[in-house]
This record gives C-alpha cells, sequence and structure tokens, in this order.
C-alpha cells in the first residue's frame, strides 16, 4: 500500500469516534475542489508500512477506530491484505472512504467483513459526473458501489461537496432523489484552502444557511 500521511487521531473523521486518519496516495479522479491534491497527484514520499502499524499499534489503546481516506484506496489492489493485516495488528474496526469508482474491491472488502463503516462520494447528478470530477467517469461502476451500499448494515455515509461553480442547488436536490431521499446523505460545504484547482479559490464559499433552506432534513457538514 502507498501510504502517504497518517493522522494520529481525530474527533472529526468518523462520528462518534476517535480515530486515527490514514491518507493513501493517488486517485483516478481530477475533482477541481479536491482538498489532498498532493495526495491525487503523488507529490509526496510513501511512507513505509512497517511505520504505519508502528505507529497504529503504539495508539490503539487511545483509538476507537482507523479511517481509510485518499487519494482513493480502492485503486491499490493491495488493499485487502492490507486491511487483513491492519485487523491483526490493531484488532481496531476500520472504515473505508472512497469515490466509489472500483465496485469490485468495495464488494470483496464487504464480503471479507474488512470494514466497520464506509463513506461514500457522490460527487453530482449522475449524468454531470464527468464534468465535476475532471475526467471521464464510469458512472455504471459508481453507481454499482451505491447500491451494494445502499442495503448494507454497515455504518455508511453519503456524501455531496458542494461547490456552486459546478453544482447548483437543483443539482443538489437531484443528488438526493437519485439516492432514494437516504437518510444518511449530509452535504460538505465547499472550502477554498489548499484545493487542486487553485482559480476555486477566488470564488465564496457556499452559506450553510441557503444550504439548510433549500434541503430540509439533509445533514450540512460545514
Amino acid at each position: 500500500m502507498r501510504i502517504g500521511g497518517c493522522l494520529p487521531a481525530s474527533f472529526l473523521d468518523w462520528k462518534g469516534r476517535v480515530a486515527a486518519v490514514l491518507f493513501t496516495l493517488g486517485c483516478p479522479f481530477r475533482c477541481p475542489y479536491c482538498h489532498n491534491p498532493d495526495l491525487v497527484l503523488e507529490r509526496m514520499e510513501p511512507i513505509p508500512v512497517e511505520d504505519v502499524f508502528a505507529r497504529l499499534s503504539e495508539r490503539r489503546t487511545f483509538l476507537d477506530g482507523i479511517v481509510l481516506s485518499g487519494g482513493e484506496p480502492t485503486m491499490q489492489s493491495e488493499l485487502p491484505g492490507f486491511l487483513r493485516e491492519l485487523r491483526i495488528a490493531t484488532g481496531l474496526p476500520v472504515r473505508l472512504d472512497t469515490n466509489g469508482s472500483t465496485p469490485e474491491i468495495l464488494e470483496e472488502l464487504l464480503a471479507e467483513e474488512l470494514l466497520a463503516g464506509v463513506a461514500m462520494d457522490v460527487k453530482a447528478p449522475w449524468e454531470k459526473y464527468s464534468r465535476v470530477c475532471g475526467v471521464s467517469v464510469d458512472v455504471a461502476a459508481v453507481i454499482r458501489s451505491w447500491k451494494l451500499l445502499r442495503r448494507s448494515a454497515l455504518d455508511v455515509v453519503f456524501r455531496t461537496t458542494f461547490v456552486p461553480a459546478l453544482l447548483s442547488l437543483e443539482d443538489l436536490v437531484e443528488v438526493r432523489n437519485q439516492l432514494k431521499n437516504d437518510p444518511r446523505w449530509i452535504v460538505q460545504r465547499f472550502r477554498r484552502t489548499e484545493i487542486l484547482d487553485a482559480n476555486l479559490s477566488l470564488l465564496p464559499e457556499p452559506s450553510p444557511e441557503c444550504l439548510r433552506e433549500a434541503l430540509p432534513g439533509v445533514g450540512i457538514r460545514e
């Protein structure tokens, strides 16, 4: 596994848990609002896996879980084996953050019960996916991942980042509808700092009040 970063403890990344966060290198998408450009473009030196296990083992008594984020973890074929070793080394539950682009890997992880939770980004209405992601996207693969998680009993969250330059409020309503009004869907506000496309940093951030008014009952993450 190519790990680009390790956050020893976070109170924000997995609701209700103190979790270490591992950030993997590489991603098939080029979302202009991405907050981890160095990871996506692989401009960081990988951390040796042995060091990662050592750090986590030292802190496991203080942690409630591990979040595996990115980048996009599922693009690495070593992921299932890495999670098996992680479970042996720490005994901690793992949540995966994914863009849903590799459903065959996700299906394998679910079948082996290697995950306690999944947070999947739903970038846009299906027909606008490639424009928002900055590359040609196999939308059918993303939909397959969503369907796998929709019927899962795991701790699942679906997330959409609202970037006014790329999405409208009407688009968010369409996303809610395509997810069948799933109560696990949340909307994240776009932040201008450290993003892949510096041009977006010149644009205003959306107001939470505007989102709450347009999407009553939907969780808004600020």
